[in-house]
């Protein structure tokens, strides 16, 4: 597999050796994770771009794995870092992420010790009687570990999560993307730390994945074994204190009124801005949905994602970089979780 290059110049080599072993690439903008096209939101295609002449094509729909089109796209500029596609590749990349000092360590990993993606990892394959394989690992820039494991050969397409299988845990699949070594972020690069092929995903994670767990989410949080304080159920947008029982159809709607806005209450979107006043939409926006990270209903990384595709279309006019973007919305996610905290 690929080894660390020494120099920006080596990413194209790379992005072409990712391709050899059929993985899709795409490029990054230079020191960010997101990616360098589109620069529009696929509510504002207008079919111009050449990628976008059959229907508006993200940045699943462009990466690639043919050597012509790699070469063009890193020779244009050899500083864009590489993020690989996960789906159309056939990975599933398991994202282990590390305790962030200052934030609550969930029961019964406090109970054990335990504060590393990994950690949780290892006792989970023990509880249910597996093992982790060892794979083609990557060190994050933020001290993560990245494993890549090859999906299995069947006709579910498997999707993302975040934290569906244990806490510091997301997964990428279809719909999502890595940013991949030499990659580099300030000054942190990712790293490939494990160099072997990747291997399948092991059977415990394909059985956390494909198993059910909405009854029994729903059900701890009704009542608990131990007796323990249940967990917090998110109420509606509206504030009308009726607990929501489906959490997913509460984030979204969380994430429409942030980024669309809610006319009937004269609440304005993200996208409603107007020049001038576009920075501070995106840090509403960001303070609205920091809501739902600061109590664990979405990964920051994942919220920080959705809302930098919606900004694509302000970003695209100049109104902010996306560095200046992502600091704004990760200053609306402090906000947020230092209200949560008062």
């Amino acid at each position: 597999m690929t080894q660390q290059p020494d120099t920006l110049t080596d990413t194209l080599t790379t992005a072409l050796d990712y391709a050899a072993h059929g993985w899709r690439v795409f490029p990054l903008l230079p020191g960010s994770k997101r990616p360098a096209t589109p620069n529009h939101r696929a509510a504002d295609c207008d079919g111009t771009d050449a990628w976008c002449r059959t229907g508006h094509a993200g940045w699943e729909q462009r990466a690639t794995n043919r050597p012509d089109w790699i070469t063009r796209a890193w020779s244009s500029n050899p500083a864009y870092g590489v993020g690989i596609a996960c789906g159309p590749s056939r990975l599933v990349v398991v994202d282990l992420d590390t305790h962030k000092p200052g934030s609550e360590i969930p029961e019964p990993w406090h109970r054990f010790g335990i504060t590393t993606g990994e950690d949780v990892l290892d006792h989970l394959a023990g509880a249910h009687g597996g093992t982790i394989t060892p794979t083609y690992t990557v060190q994050t820039v933020s001290g993560g570990t990245h494993l890549y494991y090859t999906a299995p050969d069947t006709t579910r397409r498997f999707a993302n999560t975040a934290g569906k299988i244990g806490w510091l845990i997301d997964t990428r699949a279809h719909g999502g993307y890595v940013a991949a070594p030499p990659t580099t972020i300030g000054t942190s690069a990712y790293t490939v730390v494990d160099d072997r092929p990747p291997a399948p995903l092991p059977l415990f994670l394909l059985d956390l994945l494909t198993r059910d767990h909405q009854s029994a989410a729903r059900a701890s949080q009704d009542r608990s074994q131990d007796g323990s304080v249940h967990p917090a159920r998110p109420m509606r947008p509206g504030g009308s204190g009726e607990p929501v029982r489906d959490q997913s159809a509460y984030v979204e709607r969380v994430f429409e009124i942030a980024i669309n806005g809610d006319a009937p209450r004269g609440v304005a979107g993200l996208l409603d801005a107007d020049e001038g006043g576009r920075n501070a939409a995106l840090y509403v926006a960001a303070a609205t949905v920091g809501k739902l990270v600061a109590r664990g209903l979405i990964a920051e990384h994942v919220a920080l994602d959705r809302l930098m595709d919606a900004a694509a279309g302000h970003i695209a006019t100049g109104a902010y970089t996306p560095y200046e973007a992502e600091s704004t919305i990760l200053s609306g996610f402090r906000r947020a979780a230092t209200r949560s905290a008062a």
